[in-house]
């Protein structure tokens, strides 16, 4: 996440980035080896987020021993005022501790009630089952309302022959040579000028920046003391930027900067905040030479026309990889329609929590907050949830399709990854081997392994067409070729 981004989590993950989608697992209790108790199932309703509420009937029999067993062992471990440990009266206890025992009651009676439930669905519960309601009348059966989560069971329908449109942004020359000047951008230089130089557009600068909203209160996450800035222009505010033009060393600039950003009630309210921005120093920006030696200076290559060929590769594999998810993307997208089923909200919930916490470290890592970027804190948590649900719904079709198709990873395949990696990075394969089991990340390949399977049989089995985008304003790639190594001395 850059400080221009908002953020957006896992707003396009993919199943690779997280470990296989499972159910917890749930506490069996000592009810695990208890007789099972006789009930009559009433009726079954379907709860959001994938939560199955059975209504039961169990006879005023079986609900009495229960009571009169949970008297009997208290019993023997209450101490009440008066009376030897075990003498306590039944009766008293009942006064006593009646509503608490009742409870118990229903509690165990619906724990064993649900375990045979789950048997006889075959259900892959999450988490533990729980008493929703109930109702104890004299005279009556007991009727309790049990809410079991489980697992969906899908049936996966509808991912072999769609036709899916994707737009592919061929690699040219053109393409190559913007990339090349990104990279040479990347690898300026900067360095002090005199006093008196104005700064002008494409100047490095090192600022004060001091920010305060419409009510005249600090706002910290922006404000900043002597940082330097590679491209003031384009890190600023275009208010700002464009005050800042002709100003020269120790000039203060203030500028008023409007933001709107989105209430809790989704209405969309103007802030006017106030950039007071110091300037303490401008350096002029200098482009190495495009030749050989520059090609040296940034990696490994002998020759320019050998990072070029370097660079189309990378832009080559990354045009790949974007065609890849924007398949991947449209086919789940049909695929979430087509196959109607609620994720886990246990398991939603978890990937919530995980998003919200990588994307709270990452902002605070920045010094920024959802509100300096735009973003309303109910408008992010709605966007989290939105996109775990997602999250979750793919990895479960996924599961269902690599079941349906008898899509396995084998031991094989991990060697075989496993040894791709090792060639790769220079290593032996028994070394990444070490790493990975070290990290427990063994599984998470294994995984990956099954999520490229899948998505390799999708493309094969669906029709991909492939379309040029419109022109539009050219954005260079980042980088993956290093910026210039420094001299040794």
């Amino acid at each position: 996440m850059t400080e221009n981004e908002t953020p957006q989590p896992d707003a396009q993950a993919t199943p690779e980035e997280a470990p296989e989608v499972t159910a917890p697992a749930t506490e069996t209790g000592d009810d695990a080896e208890s007789p099972k108790v006789s009930y009559r199932l009433v009726k079954t309703e379907h709860q959001e987020g994938s939560v199955n509420r059975y209504t039961v009937e169990v006879e005023t029999q079986v609900f009495d021993e229960k009571m009169e067993t949970i008297f009997h062992d208290l019993k023997k471990t209450v101490l009440i005022d008066g009376f030897r440990p075990g003498k306590a009266p039944v009766q008293l206890l009942k006064i006593r501790f009646g509503e608490e025992a009742q409870k118990d009651a229903l509690n165990d009676l619906a724990e064993n009630v649900a375990k045979q439930i789950v048997e006889s669905e075959s259900l892959q519960s999450v988490g533990d089952p729980s008493l929703a309601d109930s109702k104890v009348e004299q005279g009556k059966p007991v009727e309790m309302q049990i809410d079991i989560e489980a697992m969906p069971q899908i049936d996966a329908t509808g991912y072999t022959d769609n036709e899916i449109e994707v737009e592919v942004e061929p690699v040219t020359d053109e393409t190559v040579d913007r990339q090349i000047e990104y990279i040479r951008d990347a690898n300026a230089t900067y360095e002090t000028t005199k006093t008196t130089k104005k700064y002008a557009p494409g100047d490095g600068a090192s600022l004060d920046l001091e920010v305060t909203d419409s009510e005249g209160k600090r706002m910290a996450s922006l404000c900043r003391e002597n940082a330097f800035m590679r491209d003031p222009q384009a890190a600023l505010p275009s208010e700002v930027a464009k005050a800042l033009v002709g100003k020269k060393v120790g000039d203060v600039v203030t500028q008023a900067v409007e933001r709107t950003v989105k209430n809790r009630k989704g209405e969309e309210v103007t802030h006017k905040d106030t950039y007071a921005v110091t300037i303490k120093e401008i350096k002029e920006r200098k482009v190495p030479e495009l030749d050989d030696e520059f090609a040296k200076d940034v990696g490994d290559f002998a020759t320019l026309a050998d990072l070029r060929k370097r660079v189309r590769d990378d832009l080559t594999q990354q045009s790949e990889a974007r065609k890849r998810e924007q398949i991947m993307e449209k086919l789940f997208d049909r695929l979430i329609e087509a196959n109607a089923f609620d994720a886990p909200k246990t398991i939603v919930a978890a990937q919530e929590y995980q998003t919200i916490v990588r994307d709270t470290n990452q902002m605070r890592a920045m010094g920024i907050d959802l509100a300096a970027m735009g973003m309303s804190t109910e408008g992010y948590l709605n966007s989290a949830k939105s996109n775990a649900t997602r999250f979750v719904k793919v990895n479960l079709l996924v599961n269902a399709i690599a079941k349906k198709e008898s899509i396995e990873v084998g031991d094989a395949d991990v060697d075989k990854e496993i040894e791709r990696r090792a060639e790769a990075e220079g290593r032996k394969p028994l070394a990444i081997r070490a790493r990975l089991e070290a990290e427990k990340k063994l599984d998470s390949l294994r995984r990956s392994l099954v999520v490229d399977k899948v998505e390799d049989f999708l493309i094969a089995r669906n029709k991909i067409h492939e379309t040029v985008p419109a022109k539009k304003e050219p954005e260079a790639e980042t980088p993956k070729t290093p910026r210039r190594k420094k001299k040794e001395a």
